[in-house]
């Protein structure tokens, strides 16, 4: 059995043998990985996403995500990264898909509403059924998600054991559609939190055992990188004999769904994670390559460049060509071609760039091919 189980800063210290700017070609956007995979406090490293994959959800991935307040830790999430860099541009819509370009599209709660409770998702015929409106009336989605809100604390075994069977039932039914399972969350101590450690380790092991996507809120929870010593501590406390997970007193609040922004940043960064899994990264930041006859991108300034990066592409037929560039930290800084473009070569200069490094992204039909390149000024 594999389990993909993420790390961070994977690839930080890592090289990509060659000279710099070598190309990197994305060969799908719909791949999968085999075996279950699991999006715990490790994935939550915005930066080691490639900006294409970003795109790739974007583009292709419209999703539902059903919840309660608990679950809203999510949504905080990637509304505070969208503030801080517009690159993460996302769309949600109480009880209705949005169809804005360029935006990972999400349709939130069910056509019924907002809060959405066991009983409105999966517990019972009629929260099923509610799902299926969501999927039937909407075809284009592509994942589908519930998050719990304290359910965990108290739930028998045989209570998660239907949660499970209720996902499995919709999974069968929706074969185009992948169904992210969760954790529930862990801020509750004592007795309850025993008891809720029981039931996420329940849900870890089954989506472990059957190759199903978790996205482990608890976890996330539990851990907090400390930028200070610059690594992840856990907080646990002592029931009986054991050790048990629970929520890491730096995100202790109530502002946001419960906790603190870094806490919902943090979750917002392993969603980002996750999505671009789904669209076919394989969660390490270098793609595999592929050899497209006739199509190019290089850099012909030298790299590293001084002054400006002059950049070429050739492609061998008419086709609609964008090239985008962003900056390390994945702010797009230039789109300097967006539109049909004729055969050939062609030459591309970008000016008043400050000192960094850049990754310059050309998509010409189905050719996708990205270049790095150090600036020297």
């Amino acid at each position: 059995m594999e389990i993909i189980i993420c790390e961070r800063k994977i690839g930080a210290n890592m090289k990509i043998t060659g000279i710099p700017g070598i190309l990197v070609l994305i060969i799908s956007l719909y791949g999968s990985a085999d075996g279950a995979i699991i999006i715990d406090h490790t994935c939550a490293d915005l930066d080691q996403i490639p900006a294409t994959w970003i795109e790739a959800v974007q583009d292709n991935i419209p999703s539902h995500y059903a919840h309660t307040s608990h679950g809203g830790q999510l949504t905080y999430g990637i509304q505070f990264i969208e503030t801080a860099d517009p690159f993460y541009d996302y769309a949600i819509a109480n009880c209705n898909l949005p169809t804005i370009p360029d935006a990972w599209c999400i349709f939130n709660g069910q056509e019924s509403g907002t809060y959405i409770g066991p009983e409105l998702y999966w517990q019972n015929d009629n929260g099923m059924n509610l799902t299926r409106d969501v999927l039937d009336n909407n075809p284009t989605i592509l994942t589908s998600m519930w998050s719990w809100c304290c359910q965990c604390n108290s739930y028998t075994e045989a209570g998660v054991q239907a949660y499970l069977d209720s996902m499995t039932v919709l999974e069968s039914e929706y074969s185009d559609v992948t169904f992210i399972y969760f954790t529930g969350n862990a801020q509750t101590e004592g007795s309850g939190g025993y008891n809720r450690w029981q039931r996420n380790e329940q849900i870890r092991d089954y989506c472990i055992s059957n190759d199903r996507i978790l996205f482990d809120f608890a976890d996330l929870d539990c851990w907090w990188f400390n930028p200070g010593t610059s690594s992840w501590e856990q907080h646990t406390y002592s029931y009986g004999s054991d050790e048990i997970p629970a929520e890491h007193p730096q995100f202790y609040g109530s502002s946001y769904g419960h906790t603190t922004a870094e806490s919902c940043i943090q979750k917002g960064e392993a969603l980002w994670w996750m999505m671009a899994v789904i669209a076919g990264w394989e969660g390490t930041g270098i793609e595999e390559t592929e050899t497209y006859t006739g199509y190019e991108l290089q850099v012909t300034s030298g790299n590293p460049a001084s002054g400006n990066i002059m950049l070429s592409y050739s492609i061998p037929e008419v086709c609609t060509v964008k090239v985008r560039v962003y900056a390390c930290d994945g702010r797009l800084v230039s789109s300097p071609v967006d539109g049909e473009v004729a055969s050939g070569d062609h030459e591309i200069i970008l000016e008043d760039l400050h000192s960094g490094i850049y990754h310059c992204v050309i998509v010409a039909g189905e050719f996708r091919d990205t270049v790095s390149v150090v600036l020297l000024n």
